[in-house]
C-alpha cells in the first residue's frame, strides 16, 4: 500500500515538477529581445463575414498583411501589406504595399534625395480567382462603400508625350479605374483627385493641366456603362469634387483667377454642370464673405442637400520692400484677449482655415447659413437628413478657460431649412446632444446631477432620471470640479426612448416623462458588481433597434472579469451570458451583412489574439497565435491585492511577480503608479523599451516584483494622498513578507513623477527613485503654459488633475505644501530624473529646479535630457533603449547591489557626448 501511495504521489506531482523544470529553463528578457514582439493591428472583416484581414507588425522592420478565409481556414500573407480594405461585394482585398524600411535606410545613409526613395505600391488579391495585382508608385486609393467591385487609385506615371523621357523626367499623376473581378481597366492622366458615389455607380475626378495657364476638367465615369462624361472644362482651378450617395449628383469648387471660389453642381441626365449654386456675389452671402476652400463638402444621406463651408474673405497682404530684419516682430499680450497668445499660436492654422457650415437645398434652390462668428460649431444629425442641427457657442466664456473647467458653452437649436437659431441652454458644462430624429435636445446637468430632455418645438422640458433611485454621476470622481455622467447608450427609433447608464446598469427612459423608467439589465449589473455597456455593432446605425437583443460588454469592478452579454428589452429577465472569463475583452468587430464577429481577449500571460465566431459566441475559433516565443522567457504572473491606507481607506492595486517566484525569498520591488490601474489586471503588457516609465513585464522577468497601487485623492492635498495610498501599500508588502524593506524602488512619469518627487520628501522608505517629466514647483508651474496646447496651467491646478481646488492667491499654503521643491532638504533617496528640453506638456524647467535643488543640497541626483524629445520619448526612437538601459542600471545598483555604470559614477562630460555612452560597469 505504501508503494502504491508513493507511486500515486509521484504521478500527481509529476506535472508540477515538469512545470518547475520548464520555468527553470526559461531566461529573463534582455534589451535585444524587444524586436521579437509583434503587434496585431487594423483588423477588417468582409461584409459577408467570410474573410478577415489584419496586420502583424514587428517592433522593428517590415510588417505583413494576413488574409484569412474562415470556411476553409486558409491563409494568404502579403509582405509589407498595410491599410487593407475589403471590397463591399466581399470579392477582393486592396492594400498598400509599403516600401522596404531597410532600402529606405540605406538611401538615407547615402543621403539620397527623397524623390529617389522607393514608393509604395497598391496590392490587390481577388478571392475567387486567387489572382494578385500590383501597381507601383501609389499615391492614394479608394473603394465605394456599397455594392461595387470597382476601385480607383492614383499612381505616378511617366509622361509618354515627352519623346526623350529619362529617369529624371517628372512623373505625372494617373488615375486608374479598375475592376479586379472582370479585369476591366480605364486610365486618365493628370488627375489630382477623385470621389466615388456611395453606391459606386459614378466616379467623379478632376484633371488639371498646367502650362502657361492652368486648365481644369471635371469628368464623371459611369461604372455600369463604363462611359465618360465631361461635365466641366475651363481655365482655372477645380477642386474638392464630391459625389452623392445614389450616384446621381456631383459637386465641386471652381475659381478662375481671383481664388474666390464658386460651388458648381451636376446632375445625371445633363451634359454640363448647372449654373453656379453660390459664390461671393450671391444674395445669401454676407458682405465680405466667400466660399471657403478649406470647408468639407458633402451630400446629405438622402441627397436632398449639400453642405459646404463659408468664411470671411482673407485680407490681402500689403506688399512692401522692407527686409525681415527691418520689420517689427512682437506679440502683444492683453488681459482682454479671449485666448492667451500661446493658445492663439497653437490655433492659428485652424483659425486661418476655419469655415462656417452652410447648406444648399436642391428642392428650393435655397442657401442657408447654419454657423456664424458666434455659433462657430454646428453639428448635424442623421447624416445631414434632419431638419435640425445643434449649434455650440463658447465665445462668451473663452477668457474663463484659463482657470475654469469644464468649459462653458451656450447651446442653440438651428433650423436647417430656415437657418433660424434658438438659444436653449446657457453655461452648459457637460454633454449636450440632439436626438437622432431631431425631436429632443438632451443633456447632463452636472449641478443637478441628472439627465434632461427638451422637446424644442413644444418647449417642454423633462427630467429623465429624477425618479430613478441610483446615481448617474461618476461616484468615484475626485477632482475639484463637478463630476461628469456615466454617459449614455443612445436613442431608439423615432426618438421614442433614451437609453442611459448608471455605474452598472442600463435604463430605458421616456423623453416625454409619461412611462416609468425601466432597467434594461434588470438591476443585474449592480447585484453582481458588473458594469454593462451597449456595443453598437453596426457603425452606421444611428439608433438602437429594440426589436433585436442588445449586445453588451461586461466588466466586473470587483474581480476584473469581463466578457459579452445580450439583453432583451422586451422581457424583464437578466442579461443573457455569452462569454464571461478571467480575461480582458476588447470591442468586437461585426460583419455588416452577417452575424459573424471578430474579437480579442487577453490576460497578463496571453497576448490579445484574434478570435472569430458567430454573434452568439457558441462557436469560436482562435485564428492567430502571435508571440509564441514568449514561452522561452520568464514571464510575470499578477494578482489583485487589497489593503487599508494609513487613513483607513480601502485600497487595491496590482502585483506582478516572476513566474518562478519563491515565497521563501524576498525580492527587490519597484513601485509604479498612475491614478487607477487595477482594472488592467487582465491586460497583456508586451515587453517594450521605455518611453518614460518602467515595463512591468520586463522588470518581473528580470527578478523584480512590480507593485502598482491605485491612488485616490483628497482635494487640496494630492501629495499627502499619494503618500497615504502608495506608502501604505508598500508597507503592506513589507508586512506580508513580499518586499525586502531595504530594496524598494519607486518610479513615475508626469503626474506620478510629481507624486514620486513629493513622496521621497516625506519618507526614506525607498532606496532609489526615478521620475520622468515631474512637476517640482507648483507655484512656478501654476503660472506657466502647457505649450503643447497653448493653454494656461492654472486650470490644471485649480480644477483638474493637480486637484488643489483653489487659486494661488486664495490658498498659497496649498501650493507650498504640495511642492517637492520646498521639502528637498528631507530627501535621502537617490533620484534619477528624465526631463527633455522638447517637453511641451511639463516644461523641463521643472526638472531643472528639482535637479538643481538636490545638487545644491549635495544629494545623489542625475538628470537625462534627450535633446528635442517630448513629454514621452518618441516611439521606436533609439532613446527608448538608452533610457531602458540607464533606468535598469540605476535600479540594479541600488536594489540588487550591482556595480555602478560609468555614467552614474562619473557622468558624461559634454565634450564626450556621443562618443561614450558610459554603460560600462565600474568598481
Amino acid at each position: 500500500m505504501k508503494q502504491i501511495f508513493l507511486l500515486l504521489t509521484i504521478i500527481l506531482l509529476l506535472p508540477f515538477v515538469q512545470q518547475a523544470q520548464n520555468v527553470q529553463k526559461k531566461k529573463p528578457l534582455s534589451f535585444s529581445d524587444y524586436d521579437q514582439w509583434e503587434t496585431l493591428e487594423r483588423q477588417a472583416i468582409s461584409n459577408d463575414g467570410n474573410w478577415v484581414a489584419f496586420e502583424v507588425t514587428p517592433y522593428k522592420g517590415d510588417g505583413k498583411l494576413h488574409v484569412f478565409y474562415q470556411k476553409k481556414e486558409k491563409w494568404q500573407i502579403f509582405e509589407r501589406g498595410r491599410s487593407a480594405k475589403i471590397s463591399p461585394n466581399s470579392d477582393y482585398v486592396a492594400f498598400t504595399i509599403k516600401a522596404q524600411k531597410d532600402s529606405i535606410r540605406k538611401l538615407k545613409v547615402k543621403k539620397a534625395k527623397k524623390d529617389k526613395f522607393p514608393k509604395d505600391s497598391l496590392g490587390i488579391w481577388v478571392f475567387k480567382s486567387k489572382k494578385t495585382y500590383k501597381f507601383a508608385g501609389l499615391k492614394s486609393f479608394s473603394l465605394p462603400i456599397e455594392n461595387s467591385s470597382w476601385l480607383a487609385f492614383i499612381i505616378d506615371s511617366k509622361d509618354k508625350k515627352k519623346k526623350k523621357a529619362s529617369k529624371n523626367t517628372p512623373k505625372i499623376p494617373e488615375l486608374v479605374i479598375f475592376n479586379p473581378v472582370t479585369e476591366k481597366e480605364h486610365r486618365f492622366k493628370n488627375v489630382t483627385e477623385f470621389s466615388f458615389s456611395r453606391n459606386g455607380n459614378l466616379l467623379g475626378f478632376i484633371q488639371t493641366e498646367k502650362d502657361s495657364i492652368t486648365r481644369s476638367k471635371v469628368n464623371i465615369f459611369d461604372t455600369n456603362s463604363e462611359t465618360l462624361i465631361n461635365i466641366f472644362e475651363s481655365e482655372g482651378i477645380a477642386k474638392k469634387v464630391i459625389m452623392d450617395n445614389l450616384g446621381k449628383k456631383c459637386a465641386f469648387l471652381y475659381t478662375k483667377k481671383s481664388k474666390k471660389y464658386s460651388l458648381n453642381t451636376w446632375e445625371i441626365g445633363t451634359f454640363k454642370s448647372k449654373a453656379v449654386v453660390i459664390d461671393a456675389n450671391s444674395l445669401e452671402m454676407p458682405k465680405d464673405w466667400a466660399l471657403s476652400k478649406n470647408g468639407k463638402i458633402w451630400f446629405s444621406r438622402d441627397d436632398s442637400k449639400i453642405y459646404f463651408g463659408t468664411a470671411p474673405k482673407p485680407t490681402p497682404r500689403k506688399k512692401d520692400t522692407l527686409l525681415k530684419e527691418e520689420k517689427v516682430d512682437v506679440d502683444v499680450w492683453s488681459w482682454k484677449d479671449p485666448y492667451i497668445q500661446p493658445r492663439q499660436k497653437v490655433l492659428l492654422r485652424k483659425e486661418l482655415m476655419r469655415s462656417y457650415l452652410s447648406v444648399y437645398h436642391f428642392s428650393s434652390n435655397k442657401v442657408v447659413r447654419l454657423a456664424d462668428e458666434l455659433i462657430q460649431d454646428t453639428k448635424t444629425i442623421m447624416n445631414g437628413d434632419s431638419y435640425f442641427a445643434l449649434g455650440i457657442a463658447n465665445k462668451p466664456y473663452l477668457i474663463e478657460t484659463t482657470w475654469n473647467y469644464p468649459y462653458y458653452k451656450d447651446v442653440y437649436i438651428v433650423n436647417v431649412n430656415s437657418g433660424k437659431k434658438k438659444l436653449v441652454l446657457t453655461k452648459q458644462q457637460d454633454f449636450v446632444g440632439l436626438s437622432p430624429f431631431g425631436n429632443y435636445i438632451f443633456w447632463y446637468d452636472n449641478v443637478k446631477r441628472g439627465w434632461y430632455a427638451l422637446d424644442h418645438r413644444k418647449n417642454k422640458k423633462t427630467a429623465l432620471t429624477k425618479d430613478i433611485p441610483v446615481n448617474f454621476y461618476d461616484e468615484e470622481h475626485d477632482q475639484p470640479h463637478l463630476p461628469f455622467s456615466y454617459k449614455y447608450a443612445g436613442w431608439t427609433k423615432d426618438d421614442k426612448y433614451f437609453l442611459v447608464y448608471d455605474q452598472f446598469d442600463i435604463w430605458k427612459v421616456d423623453p416625454e416623462g409619461v412611462e416609468k423608467p425601466v432597467c434594461v439589465t434588470n438591476g443585474y449589473g449592480r447585484k453582481q458588481n458588473i458594469q454593462f455597456r451597449h456595443i453598437q455593432l453596426n457603425k452606421e446605425d444611428k439608433y438602437i433597434d429594440l426589436q433585436k437583443p442588445l449586445f453588451l460588454s461586461a466588466f466586473n469592478k470587483e474581480n476584473k472579469k469581463s466578457g459579452y452579454y445580450q439583453a432583451n428589452v422586451k422581457t424583464k429577465a437578466n442579461p443573457k451570458l455569452l462569454i464571461y472569463e478571467d480575461y480582458y475583452f476588447y470591442k468586437p468587430l461585426k460583419a455588416k451583412n452577417a452575424d459573424k464577429l471578430l474579437w480579442q481577449k487577453s490576460s497578463v500571460k496571453e497576448y490579445p489574439n484574434l478570435w472569430y465566431g458567430n454573434i452568439d459566441l457558441k462557436k469560436a475559433d482562435k485564428i492567430t497565435w502571435l508571440n509564441s516565443q514568449q514561452k522561452k522567457f520568464i514571464w510575470p504572473t499578477n494578482e489583485l491585492i487589497k489593503w487599508k491606507t494609513f487613513n483607513g481607506r480601502n485600497a487595491e492595486g496590482l502585483l506582478y511577480k516572476p513566474e518562478n517566484y519563491d515565497p521563501n525569498k524576498k525580492y527587490p520591488v519597484i513601485v509604479y503608479f498612475y491614478d487607477l490601474w487595477s482594472d488592467n489586471l487582465n491586460r497583456y503588457i508586451a515587453p517594450k523599451p521605455s518611453r518614460a516609465q518602467i515595463n512591468p513585464t520586463f522588470y518581473s522577468s528580470n527578478g523584480y516584483i512590480v507593485f502598482i497601487p491605485n491612488v485616490r485623492y483628497e482635494i487640496g492635498h494630492p501629495g499627502k494622498s499619494a503618500v497615504d495610498y502608495v506608502v501604505s501599500g508598500t508597507q503592506a508588502l513589507i508586512d506580508k513578507g513580499i518586499a525586502d524593506k531595504d530594496r524598494i524602488g519607486i518610479q513615475g512619469q508626469s503626474w506620478s513623477g510629481y507624486q514620486l518627487s513629493y513622496i521621497i520628501t516625506q519618507t526614506n522608505m525607498y532606496a532609489a527613485a526615478a521620475a520622468s517629466s515631474p512637476v517640482s514647483n507648483m507655484i512656478s508651474a501654476y503660472g506657466g503654459i502647457y505649450w503643447k496646447t497653448g493653454i494656461s496651467r492654472m486650470v490644471l491646478y485649480e480644477k483638474s488633475q493637480s486637484r488643489l481646488g483653489a487659486s494661488l492667491w486664495e490658498n498659497p499654503e496649498l501650493y507650498i505644501e504640495n511642492s517637492p521643491i520646498f521639502h528637498l532638504n528631507k530627501v535621502e533617496t537617490p533620484l534619477l530624473i528624465m526631463h527633455n528640453d522638447g517637453d511641451r506638456s511639463v516644461t523641463w524647467n521643472q526638472g531643472i529646479e528639482l535637479f538643481m535643488g538636490l545638487r545644491r543640497l549635495q544629494k545623489p541626483v542625475w538628470m537625462l535630457n534627450y535633446n528635442g524629445e517630448p513629454h514621452y520619448l518618441k516611439a521606436k526612437s533609439p532613446d527608448n533603449i538608452d533610457l531602458s538601459i540607464r533606468m535598469m542600471q540605476f535600479f540594479n545598483h541600488y536594489l540588487k547591489g550591482k556595480q555602478q555604470p560609468k555614467w552614474m559614477k562619473s557622468g558624461i562630460p559634454l565634450i564626450k557626448k556621443g562618443k561614450n555612452l558610459g554603460y560600462e560597469l565600474v568598481e
